[in-house]
C-alpha cells in the first residue's frame, strides 16, 4: 500500500511489524505518526524507542522489542536507516539478521516494530527482504507520480479544510513542485490567512514562496525576455539561501532538457498530455515548457546543454569559482538566444 492511501485511512488495525520503504521523508513521517497515534489511542503512555541502524546493531534493538514495557501495556520500537535491506556498502555495525528473521516470524504481542528504509530501492534478492514481504505490512513511501500532483495537493489541502482553485494548485506546482514538506508548510500558511474560505489566487500569489527547483523556471524566463540582470538577481537570491551550485546547475540544465524534449516531441505531433504521460512529468511543467520552447531554437537548446556539461566539469574540477562559472553559463545562454533571434 502506498503511504498516501495508508495515511488517508480514518482508522487502522495496528500490525505487529511495519516496513516503511522509499525516499520521500514526508510520507515516512506521516505514516509513522499515523501508526503511533493509533496506538496512543489505546495506550497514551506507550513506551517508544528509536534505534539508528547505522550506529546500533539490529540484535540490540530486537532485544528491546522482546522486553516487556515497564510503565505501559504496549511498546513501539523503530529501526531507522535499515540499510541492510538495500544493496549499499556493508555497514560498520555487524547486524545479526537471523535474530531479526526469527522475530519477524514470531513477533512480541506487546510490541509494534517499525522498520524504516528511507531508500529508493530495496534489494529484492536478500532473504531478509523476502521474509519481511511475507510477514509484515509494507508501506511504500516513494514520492508521488508528478502527473498526479494536483490530486495530492487537493488531498493535502483537505486536511486544512482549504478550497483551492485549479489556478492556485498550478501556482503551488510551479513554485513548490513535488516537495511535500514544503507544500505542507505553504498550505499551512494559506490556512492561517484564509481560514476555511475559498483561497483567492491574487491574495495567495504573494504568500506562496518560491523554492530552488522552481526558481529556475523564473531564471530561464528572465533569459528568454532578455533580462540578464534579473536572472543574475535570482541567482544571487539562491546563493543567499545556501543552495549548492552543482545541484543548482543540474536543475537549470534539466529545465533546458525538458524544453528541448518538449520541442522535439511537439514537432512530431505529440500533445501536452501525451508528452506528460510519456516523460512522467506534471502536465503543468509541459504546459510551461511549451510556452518557453518558442523562444529557443533547437540549436540554442543543444548548445546550452553542451555548455552546461562544460560548466559542470569546471565546477567539479575546481577550474573556476562555482558561482562565477554559473553566471558565465547564464551569459552564454543569453548569447545563444541573441544570436538566433
Amino acid at each position: 500500500m502506498h503511504a498516501q492511501q495508508f495515511v488517508e485511512q480514518k482508522k487502522i488495525t495496528v500490525a505487529p511489524i511495519y516496513l516503511l520503504y522509499g525516499n520521500e521523508p514526508f510520507f515516512i513521517q506521516q505514516s509513522t505518526e499515523k501508526i503511533i497515534n493509533q496506538i496512543r489511542e489505546k495506550d497514551p503512555e506507550v513506551d517508544q524507542q528509536n534505534y539508528d541502524m547505522e550506529t546500533v546493531s539490529v540484535q540490540e534493538a530486537i532485544h528491546d522489542a522482546e522486553t516487556f514495557p515497564f510503565f505501559s501495556e504496549y511498546k513501539i520500537v523503530s529501526l531507522n536507516r535499515a540499510s541492510f535491506l538495500t544493496g549499499q556498502a556493508k555497514s560498520e555495525i555487524e547486524h545479526d539478521l537471523d535474530v531479526l528473521t526469527e522475530y519477524i516470524k514470531q513477533p512480541a504481542e506487546f510490541t509494534t516494530l517499525i522498520i524504516i528504509a528511507p531508500y529508493e530501492k530495496l534489494d529484492q534478492r536478500r532473504k531478509i527482504v523476502k521474509t519481511l514481504k511475507e510477514h509484515c505490512e509494507l508501506i511504500d513511501c516513494s514520492p508521488p507520480d508528478l502527473r498526479h500532483m494536483n490530486d495530492v495537493i487537493k488531498q493535502m489541502a483537505d486536511s486544512f479544510e482549504l478550497s483551492l482553485s485549479e489556478s492556485v494548485i498550478d501556482l503551488l506546482v510551479e513554485r513548490v513542485g513535488d516537495h511535500l514538506e514544503a507544500l505542507q508548510s505553504e498550505l499551512h500558511k494559506l490556512s492561517l490567512y484564509f481560514g476555511t474560505n475559498q483561497v483567492n489566487y491574487y491574495e495567495a500569489e504573494p504568500l506562496i514562496s518560491t523554492y530552488a527547483e522552481t526558481s529556475t523556471f523564473s531564471l530561464i524566463d528572465a533569459l528568454v525576455d532578455n533580462r540578464l540582470g534579473e536572472a543574475l538577481n535570482i541567482l544571487k537570491a539562491l546563493r543567499k539561501q545556501n543552495e549548492e551550485p552543482i545541484a543548482l546547475l543540474a536543475l537549470i540544465t534539466s529545465q533546458i532538457r525538458l524544453i528541448l524534449q518538449c520541442k522535439l516531441l511537439k514537432r512530431r505531433g505529440y500533445q501536452q498530455q501525451q508528452i506528460a504521460k510519456q516523460m512522467r512529468v506534471h502536465p503543468y511543467a509541459v504546459k510551461m515548457a511549451f510556452k518557453r520552447e518558442r523562444a529557443f531554437s533547437e540549436i540554442t537548446l543543444k548548445s546550452a546543454l553542451s555548455d552546461g556539461a562544460k560548466t559542470d566539469e569546471k565546477l567539479k574540477t575546481g577550474q573556476m569559482d562555482k558561482w562565477l562559472a554559473i553566471e558565465m553559463y547564464l551569459q552564454s545562454i543569453m548569447r545563444h538566444l541573441t544570436q538566433t533571434r
